[in-house]
């Protein structure tokens, strides 16, 4: 009865789910845009988030593009010989910002339609991140995302995110933080959207270097404490619950151990809604994270747990 009250006093009903990666990017889902004149466009491996306030996506289609008459989408589905279509998100263009090839065409999300969960399911989780948008002020949220946003990031998390710990350093500044807010394009562009109050944005456009470290799924509890460091000018890396180490190329903090590290240069800089974008080019790449640390939608999480498809959700416990 607690946790019902509680429920119904702040929301959260739209969470997303910590996972093992592995079994999602074993079995990916199908993004397709669609609302063009010359058809459907696969953007399965050409998509990342860039806003959270408002809700902005980034779609990679050709810089020829225009807005059509007709209603731009972007359905989510199974990739299978008969997809089922699990999400879809109505969308309108909103500018671009130019890649090396082509360009990353910037949508601002307006209503969305989610299949993974039964009708009254569904819609009592609606309520609850209606409840949850609505207390944002009280609870000192200060991102502020709408219901609606709200809804369409969930349907848009049905694609599950990996997660990263990003280094950075300047001067005396260093600091390692979580981030699930990236992407690889097939323009060879590697993008990050990261908080537009974060100290560490002044550290990466003084520096121009990133380094990122596949997220452990095994460290998960460190990780999420790592979650502060968002609000942090500088860390101690000696202070931290697992071992860091330095990039090859740039010298930034990075994941010690045989996982992935990747280390990025970065070409362009956006200020867009809640978030900075930074494009970036990959300098230097290796290694490899087996169980990584991602997260997903929990409605669709649960959707595979009643279809009895295997995946790996973790607890922080």
């Amino acid at each position: 009865m607690k946790r019902l009250l509680g429920l119904l006093r702040h929301g959260q009903g739209l969470r997303h789910l910590p996972v093992v990666y592995s079994a999602f990017a074993a079995n990916p889902l199908r993004l397709t845009f669609s609302g063009l004149r010359g058809g459907p466009v696969d953007v399965s491996r050409d998509h990342c988030p860039v806003s959270l306030r408002p809700l902005i996506l980034g779609l990679r289609l050709p810089e020829t593009i225009v807005q059509p008459p007709s209603q731009l989408t972007l359905e989510i589905s199974e990739a299978n010989a008969k997809p089922i279509t699990l999400a879809r998100i109505e969308l309108g263009l909103q500018g671009t910002v130019p890649l090396m090839k082509d360009s990353l065409h910037l949508f601002r999300t307006t209503r969305s339609w989610n299949r993974t969960a039964p009708p009254i399911a569904r819609w009592v989780r609606y309520v609850l991140a209606w409840q949850h948008a609505r207390d944002a002020v009280r609870r000192g949220d200060r991102l502020l995302m709408s219901a609606a946003d709200l809804r369409a990031l969930n349907a848009y998390y049905i694609s599950a995110r990996p997660v990263y710990l990003v280094g950075v350093s300047h001067d005396k500044l260093v600091n390692l933080f979580p981030m699930d807010l990236v992407a690889p394009l097939g323009s060879g562009d590697f993008v990050l959207a990261l908080r537009a109050t974060s100290p560490a944005i002044d550290v990466i456009e003084a520096s121009r270097r990133i380094a990122m470290s596949g997220a452990p799924a095994a460290y998960m509890r460190a990780i999420y404490e790592l979650g502060a460091q968002h609000r942090r000018t500088t860390i101690d890396l000696d202070a931290l619950g697992f071992s860091v180490t330095r990039s090859r190329l740039f010298g930034l903090p990075v994941l010690a151990g045989a996982g992935l590290v990747r280390e990025l240069s970065v070409q362009t800089l956006h200020r867009i809604g809640s978030h900075v974008l930074f494009v970036c080019r990959v300098e230097d790449e290796q290694g490899h994270t087996e169980a990584q640390l991602a997260h997903v939608s929990a409605m669709y999480a649960e959707r595979l747990t009643r279809m009895k498809q295997p995946y790996q959700a973790l607890t922080d416990t």
